[in-house]
């Protein structure tokens, strides 16, 4: 048990005294990012949805700018992460996909402009453009998964779900 304990220092200690961004903690942050701004997105869609169904437009604006914050503020910290060697195309991968969930949800807030006398055909506009906001998400956050595993993959890491 020693013997274990002391190699387990010694790696720690060697791993710390390189230098350099830690690739675990670097990944550990993105990930906790990603966790974040997911459920920012989530319950942006939710509360969309909920006034989408009940033509209560007029809320839109304020719930779309309190998401656009919280989803700016996990980007600043993404965005000032130091990228260890070979991180470069997650972190990459990370801004693209958390920049492309915001343009998502700023797309949601064109639905605040609608009333309910809105035409078919201007309720229709503001969906098609917020659908292709989401397939652009959806596309980069796949982009994002696979960079992750790359990643991991390049640093010598087991993936676990």
């Amino acid at each position: 048990m020693k013997k274990l304990l002391f190699s387990l220092l010694a790696v720690g200690f060697i791993l710390t005294s390189c230098g350099g961004t830690s690739p675990t903690k670097f990944n550990d942050a993105i990930v906790k990012a990603n966790t974040n701004i997911s459920n920012v997105g989530g319950t942006y869609m939710n509360t969309l949805s909920a006034a989408l169904s009940s033509s209560s437009y007029d809320g839109i604006a304020a719930v779309t700018d309190s998401a656009l914050v919280k989803i700016d503020a996990e980007l600043a910290i993404v965005k000032a992460l130091e990228v260890p060697k070979g991180g470069e195309s997650y972190k990459d991968a990370a801004v693209k996909t958390y920049e492309s969930l915001r343009a998502f949800v700023e797309s949601g807030k064109k639905f605040s402009t609608l009333t309910k006398d809105s035409s078919v055909e201007d309720i229709n506009n503001v969906s098609a453009e917020y659908e292709a906001k989401m397939k652009v998400y959806t596309d980069s956050f796949d982009e994002l998964t696979k960079a992750q595993v790359a990643y991991a993959e390049e640093a010598g890491y087991k993936i676990e779900n």
